[in-house]
């Protein structure tokens, strides 16, 4: 029997209803973290760009999207994307290989992030260890969302734990937390308050936790509120950092603030 003739697994076929449709808070995964058994641990992150809760299965997703909802050209970011099944059938018949499927029923392909960039073409990102790679069936699915991706004008790439150090993974996390910081110290600050912080700090090679703390004290803060202040900023890429740096390394003068910080009148750091 042909793949062409074979029937879709009905528990795609019911997924297919309601998920893999709409764009940034209506948007809904066609995998939910709770479907399937990730590779070591799986995470739902609330995204700033599309304002709800992302559904990744692997701590190198988690990763990869940290990297591109931090991008300032992303406008929504879609994960576990389900490919139409017509287009993958053709694809498979034309690169002469077996659709994916399961006791005999098609599964849907999907691809790990598909983001969206302001004024410009989409991203489709498949995540995967590079150990996977080894694996026939992998490649040839990855075979698979290269072509569907190209003939949507979209350009395909490949993320692996290799391209990302273990700095810029800590220092993304570490941001990413603090967007989702509630504490009301940080959710009503303005473009001044953010570059009187910076201000304060500015101009000297100490280490930026330690001037900060310094700072604290000086002006009779909260303990962390300097620090908070900045991470905040940062998050909201406000302010650059390297981030090829863990934070706890940088000093003061690896600070800078952005251009478009200028630009911005009355934002509210509340990014996430």
């Amino acid at each position: 029997m042909y793949d062409s003739e074979k029937s879709l697994d009905p528990k795609d076929e019911k997924r297919l209803k309601t998920r893999g449709i709409g764009s940034g808070c209506t948007y809904e995964p066609f995998i939910k973290v709770h479907e399937i058994s990730s590779k070591g641990e799986s995470y739902r992150i609330f995204g700033r760009n599309s304002s709800r809760a992302h559904h990744l299965l692997s701590r190198l997703e988690l990763s990869a999207f940290l990297i591109f909802d931090r991008y300032r050209l992303t406008v929504d970011i879609k994960e576990q994307y389900p490919l139409p099944i017509i287009d993958t059938l053709s694809i498979c018949e034309r690169l002469g290989i077996k659709h994916p499927q399961i006791s005999g029923k098609l599964k849907v392909v999907t691809t790990d992030l598909v983001i969206e960039l302001k004024n410009r073409s989409g991203l489709a990102v498949a995540v995967k260890y590079a150990e996977d790679l080894n694996d026939i069936r992998t490649v040839e699915k990855l075979q698979i969302e290269k072509v569907f991706w190209e003939q949507q004008g979209y350009e395909w790439k490949l993320f692996t734990e290799q391209e990302i150090t273990a700095a810029i993974k800590e220092n993304l996390e570490w941001l990413h937390a603090a967007n989702q910081n509630s504490n009301d110290l940080y959710t009503e600050l303005s473009v001044t308050d953010i570059q009187l912080v910076y201000q304060r700090f500015s101009g000297t090679e100490k280490r930026l936790s330690t001037v900060c703390s310094a700072l604290d004290d000086e002006y009779s803060c909260e303990p962390g509120f300097h620090i908070g202040v900045t991470r905040k900023a940062i998050a909201a890429n406000l302010i650059d950092v390297p981030l090829y740096k863990v934070f706890r390394q940088w000093s003061c003068s690896d600070l800078s603030l952005t251009q478009s910080l200028t630009l911005i009148e009355g934002y509210a750091l509340d990014v996430s």
